[in-house]
């Protein structure tokens, strides 16, 4: 059920006013109790210290059984308190609230906190529960004797007093806070529905003007109080916001819907315009419309292009510069106009396009033909120069043809292997392979993988440990590509260990929903320089080397696009001269994709 306005004002403001009343209940009571219960401590500590005076004040040998039981058994009447005697050893010689044939069957006192307190420092306070009682009490000990104790004397009290005392202040505080809650409810209805008619009017204007319509006036602008203050500025307000709604709603329509960022200064060269797009890319606060300082800017270098084509008044036309923004650098092209209305300068309009993606697209395309060329250049030479010198009359000679034909075979197979790897790696980075994800058994992978390239293995006298657990879960995975994977990764590390002390090892397990698969070898290792880019298209750490070794430069580039097909991870880890560990990461069968 809906709850209006006066009756909501109304019923908060009396309960202010009830729980006013109440806090102050509450802080006095707990005032008064605290103010009895310090008197009670009080008084029973000076009755303490004064018997402890009295005792030691009686001749020597007085402090026998009979007399000290008719002694505390008197003190306890006289002051309706509970009175002990406890010797050095703790034991019980005397209590006024226990009959003396029961006193050998009471617990050793010596470990009570007020009698140890008593003892090591001369005097001992606790405030616990008596099971000899049955109830809560205030304990307070000292030592009795001169110049050495030979006895603690003991006072303790109920705290039922401090409990009577509480609830016959509760019973008589109840009638009396119930006549507070009606008084305090109907003081914040009488106070609430006094202003509750001139609200309700200047709500209604506000509605209205919310909706569209602020040309309704309102009888309140003739009050000279409060209400007509905050009326006239809600009639002023409308018809400003009337004014600017309009040319507001016609600039976002056109800046929201331009993909560039559009920045526009005023003739101080403030930030007076910043579209959408200029927002999310620059991370500029605020509204569409609203002044701000160039600083706002997050780039030092757009302040100072800013700031030069201010002071200059020049236009600038597709000048491209690299910016800072909420996606890291990026290549802007910047393009400006001044305004100028009636010779007056009025500011500049600033037009921002993103070309990142051009130049880079630009950019891979120059460094991969150049690549290409370049490496197709070398076998293509070696073909050439081994086929000219045979045709000039080294064909004729068999010492020589034959090893010039096996060089020419090995060129045409290094660029029959670069063809069919840049055509794969060109599939693989268009998006256009359709795989076929299946459950994938690990062991039965590797081991294959391990069969095609066991003739390398046996040449090099290469030690190979497969260490996959029969329990390691099948991984989620095309067998086509992730064999393509193994094969990589295993032709490398075949190809940079040593001969005769080379070795190799193949592990997976598991860690929650993914199987991470390592190829681990002792080979040559790669330079940390060398470990963030060993996945780009042609890279070589020895380029000499690999070239010898029959590699393209593009294989794990190949393995890295396709395992993030598979919405896996792969890492290297390696030391120069101590070998180098590759980590596959997948999901296993049937884990959620994400």
């Amino acid at each position: 059920m809906h709850m209006k306005l006066p009756l909501r004002l109304a019923l908060v403001t009396g309960i202010l006013i009830f729980s006013a009343i109440v806090i102050g209940y509450v802080s006095i009571s707990h005032r008064l109790t605290a103010i009895v219960s310090a008197a009670n401590r009080k008084e029973l500590h000076r009755n303490l210290l004064l018997n402890k005076q009295i005792l030691e004040q009686q001749p020597e040998g007085w402090i026998t059984i009979p007399n000290t039981t008719r002694w505390i058994k008197q003190i306890g009447r006289t002051l309706d308190i509970r009175v002990t005697l406890i010797d050095l050893d703790g034991h019980v010689l005397s209590d006024s609230s226990v009959p003396q044939e029961k006193l050998p069957i009471l617990e050793n006192h010596r470990e009570r906190d007020e009698v140890k307190a008593a003892l090591e420092k001369g005097y001992g306070e606790n405030t616990r529960f008596s099971y000899t009682m049955q109830e809560y009490s205030l304990y307070m000990a000292v030592p009795v004797g001169s110049p050495r104790p030979i006895a603690v004397l003991r006072f303790s009290k109920p705290l039922y007093d401090l409990e009577v005392f509480d609830r016959a202040v509760q019973k008589e505080a109840i009638p009396e806070l119930l006549l507070a809650l009606v008084f305090s409810l109907a003081a914040g209805f009488v106070a609430t529905f006094t202003i509750a008619h001139p609200l309700r009017s200047l709500a209604g204007t506000v509605k209205k003007g919310v909706e569209g319509n602020f040309s309704i006036t309102t009888p309140l602008l003739n009050r000279h109080d409060e209400v007509g203050t905050l009326a006239l500025a809600i009639d002023r307000m409308g018809k400003e916001i009337t004014k600017m709604r309009r040319s507001e709603e016609w600039y976002q329509a056109v800046f929201s819907g331009i993909r560039e960022a559009i920045i526009v200064t005023d003739s101080s060269g403030d930030i007076i315009l910043v579209n959408p797009a200029a927002s999310r890319i620059f991370r500029i606060e605020g509204a569409m419309f609203k002044s701000r300082p160039i600083r706002h800017l997050s780039d030092s270098r757009l302040q100072e292009l800013f700031a030069r084509v201010h002071n200059s008044r020049i236009s600038l036309r597709k000048e491209e510069l690299a910016l800072m923004t909420a996606r890291g650098e990026r290549i802007m092209q910047i393009s400006s106009m001044p305004l100028v209305k009636k010779r007056e300068f009025e500011g500049t309009v600033f037009v921002l396009n993103d070309i990142t993606r051009l130049r880079n697209l630009e950019r891979i395309r120059r460094e991969f033909v150049s690549n290409v060329s370049h490496e197709l250049r070398t076998p293509l030479t070696v073909i050439s120069g081994y086929t000219e010198t045979l045709l000039e009359g080294a064909m004729d000679d068999p010492k020589h043809a034959a090893p010039f034909l096996h060089i020419i075979l090995q060129a045409s197979e290094q660029l029959t292997a670069l063809v069919n790897d840049v055509l794969d790696l060109s599939k693989i980075e268009s998006g256009y392979i359709e795989y076929l994800f299946s459950t994938v058994n690990l062991n039965n992978l590797v081991e294959k993988s391990v069969d095609l390239l066991k003739a390398s293995i046996e040449k090099k006298k290469i030690r190979l440990d497969i260490n996959i657990d029969k329990g390691v879960p099948p991984v989620h995975a095309d067998a086509r590509y992730l064999d393509i994977v193994v094969r990589n990764l295993l032709d490398n590390a075949i190809k940079y260990v040593d001969e005769n002390n080379g070795r190799i090892r193949i592990s997976a397990f598991q860690s929650g929903e993914e199987i991470t698969l390592e190829i681990e070898d002792n080979g040559i290792g790669i330079a940390k320089k060398d470990l963030t880019r060993i996945f780009e298209r042609f890279y070589r750490v020895d380029k000499a080397r690999s070239r010898q070794k029959g590699g393209t430069g593009l294989g794990l580039s190949i393995v890295k696009h396709i395992v993030l097909a598979h919405k896996g991870d792969i890492a290297v880890r390696s030391r120069v001269n101590h070998g180098t560990v590759f980590s596959v990461v997948l999901k296993r069968a049937n884990a959620k994709e994400e």
